[in-house]
């Protein structure tokens, strides 16, 4: 495997060259989640790791002899994944939050109709908010959930387009 497939969108990656890459793409970034990025701040290797797919989703249709610009699709479809994996995730564990803050104010979170009476009450969202702001270790467990499921979203939709852009045969037209 060309080590600059995967590094610059101007190689060419064949059918292994490309599934190797994305397999190892996907384990770098899920030990990325695992064990974290301590030396190297906020986005920057996600940017990495969104580049690198792209030079591999570029150069498989480069070497299939197929136009590149389609290359960016994949890609932004699974940064959109992402977003929703995580907005999931978070969302789910805020809703765990909410009926724990519910249960910790005395209400009976089994019966729906006194729930929903509190969560109607226009404080209700003011203090759970405060509950939340007071236990930074809550408030970030609660964020941190969403890595996983913005992970999976983003694996899954890239894999789609891994198998179709994998089975790109070669056809006669200009390289791009």
């Amino acid at each position: 495997m060309n080590p600059l497939a995967m590094l610059m969108p101007t190689h060419r990656a064949s059918v292994s060259a490309f599934v190797l890459g994305l397999a190892a793409l996907a384990t770098i970034d899920a030990l990325r989640l695992a064990f974290g990025t301590a030396p190297i701040p906020g986005f920057i290797p996600l940017f990495v790791i969104w580049w690198v797919c792209f030079s591999l989703f570029a150069n498989r249709r480069r070497h299939a002899g197929r136009d590149t610009g389609l290359a960016l699709l994949p890609i932004l479809l699974a940064i959109l994944a992402k977003g929703v994996g995580a907005i999931v995730g978070i969302g789910l564990r805020s809703f765990e939050a909410m009926m724990t803050f519910a249960e910790e104010q005395g209400v009976d979170t089994a019966d729906q109709m006194a729930l929903n009476e509190a969560m109607m009450d226009p404080g209700f969202q003011p203090a759970f908010q405060a509950w939340l702001e007071a236990d930074e270790a809550r408030l970030l467990e609660m964020l941190s959930a969403g890595a996983w499921p913005s992970f999976i979203g983003f694996w899954v939709v890239a894999g789609v387009f891994g198998l179709w852009f994998a089975t790109l045969q070669r056809n006669g037209s200009a390289n791009a």
